[in-house]
């Protein structure tokens, strides 16, 4: 059976709530899936794009790791390149 990846918001004592990807072997929350009939395609869309930006975001915080001496228009290259290409080398 394949994994399924799940979003979940935990709280951990007073501190903030966070967002944690949770892998699972069954069907999707029951829950979510009433969740997501519900909405309109209008804000699945919003959702998609805010799941995206996140996803960029992360991605370029690693790439800023991994290359701590390029400039931000190098970094923002080497994103493009990942998004284009799959893969995040500057040639």
């Amino acid at each position: 059976m394949d994994a399924l990846l799940a979003l979940r918001t935990q709280r951990h004592g007073d501190g903030p709530s966070r967002i944690c990807v949770v892998v699972t072997r069954d069907r999707p929350d029951p829950e979510q899936m009433r969740i997501l009939a519900r909405l309109s395609p209008e804000q699945k869309l919003a959702i998609a794009r805010r799941i995206r930006e996140g996803a960029l975001a992360l991605k370029q915080a690693w790439l800023r790791q991994c290359h701590p001496d390029e400039t931000d228009a190098a970094i923002r290259r080497r994103l493009r390149a990942w998004q284009l290409y799959g893969r995040a080398e500057l040639d």
